[in-house]
């Protein structure tokens, strides 16, 4: 069973890194990081060590189920601006400004 949650007032910023190995070959490696401030994440369950928790920009319609063509490979295939969870940072014991920071690959 899938559980899709939709949240607003998250920040989605979206990094390239390019680096040159000594053959001369350009590789680049993207990654997304979501900051979720305080009132955003209290009733969502972010976990980095389930790779079948996904994250998608936007308010997508797909239902995801464990058929070919609805599965979450599918989802991320077809929405480019989607990753699963690699790292969870959670900041939300601080004093100021707290958040949790998801970064996806």
């Amino acid at each position: 069973m899938w559980n899709r949650s939709v949240i607003h007032g998250v920040q989605w910023s979206e990094h390239t890194d390019k680096t040159v190995t000594d053959g001369g070959i350009v590789k680049l490696a993207t990654s997304v990081t979501i900051t979720f401030p305080k009132g955003t994440y209290e009733d969502v369950v972010l976990d980095a060590d389930n790779d079948e928790d996904c994250i998608v920009y936007g308010d997508i319609v797909f239902d995801v189920q464990d058929v070919k063509g609805s599965r979450i490979s599918d989802l991320r295939r077809a929405f480019p601006r989607s990753g699963a969870i690699k790292s969870v940072n959670d900041n939300s014991n601080r004093r100021f400004l707290q958040n949790v920071k998801v970064v996806l690959f």
